[in-house]
């Protein structure tokens, strides 16, 4: 979910296309003593996007703002890459310039320039403080920028404006699970999934937490509902793989493995959980 996000009142035909997932999403081993299997839960496209240029945040894209153009106002592009700045701004209202420097951050977002985006999306919620989008693109770019405290302070400021924000719910879960607040990233996942029921990466978000919370009965329903919505879904598959290796169902660990290494032969950790659930099927 890293793209520039689009006013409320577009959010719903914006949101089919978008991708719920976070640039820190991370691998999180589970050592379960029941079978003696050490295992890893993966997040949404976790070790996929190890090997791609990641379009956002452990988290959605930002939300850009249309484009805003003004009778009189000039541009200039200050250097290759750099968003096209504007010369006056004067005739503008506040919302529409918070729109202009939304869209500037999240072009300099997308080229890597955290701190300068961090200042454009500053000045977005200065002009504009009651528009959670600036908030929430503030808050990816400070995620990015290695400032999780203040990316937690604006997703909570977002979403304080529009409580049924599911990118902010899902980011803020990641953010949380990366920091070990597991009770607290459940709860925003499935605040998450209040308002956004078929989304597939949500969906194993939340049976991610689940199972880094020891709580398999429900881990294994959300993946399951993930790969009905998305039943190429790799990393589901593997989290779910990974879920019945622990509580000792072998051949339907076996079965999700192998389901994954017939479309991508070279995903290491489903080779690794193959062999272990054979392995252990060997006893």
């Amino acid at each position: 979910m890293n793209h520039p996000r689009k006013g409320r009142h577009d959010r719903a035909k914006a949101s089919a296309g978008k991708s719920k997932q976070s640039w820190t999403t991370i691998l999180l081993m589970v050592v379960v003593g029941i079978v003696g299997v050490t295992v890893l839960f993966v997040s949404p496209d976790a070790l996929r996007r190890k090997n791609q240029r990641s379009p956002g945040s452990t988290e959605a894209s930002p939300q850009t703002p249309a484009p805003i153009s003004s009778p009189g106002t000039s541009a200039v592009a200050p250097a290759a890459g750099a968003p096209m700045l504007s010369t006056n701004l004067g005739g503008l209202s506040d919302a529409e310039k918070a729109a202009y420097y939304q869209n500037a951050g999240s072009q300099l977002l997308e080229s890597g320039r955290f701190a300068d985006a961090i200042a454009q999306y500053r000045t977005a919620v200065a002009l504009a403080p009651e528009d959670e989008d600036a908030h929430y693109n503030l808050a990816l770019a400070l995620a990015k920028g290695g400032d999780p405290a203040g990316a937690q302070k604006e997703y909570l400021e977002a979403l304080r404006i529009y409580p049924d924000y599911p990118e902010a719910h899902n980011n803020l879960g990641n953010l949380l699970l990366s920091q070990g607040k597991l009770a607290d990233a459940e709860g925003h996942f499935r605040a998450a999934l209040q308002a956004t029921p078929d989304d597939p990466s949500v969906q194993n978000n939340l049976g991610h937490v689940l199972a880094r919370e020891g709580k398999l009965n429900e881990a294994i329903p959300a993946f399951l509902e993930a790969l009905r919505l998305k039943p190429d879904y790799v990393e589901a598959h593997y989290n779910l793989g990974s879920a019945y290796l622990i509580q000792n169902r072998l051949e339907d660990a076996t079965n999700e493995f192998t389901t994954i290494l017939r479309v991508q032969p070279d995903f290491e950790p489903a080779i690794r959980g193959l062999a272990k659930a054979r392995q252990l099927q060997s006893r």
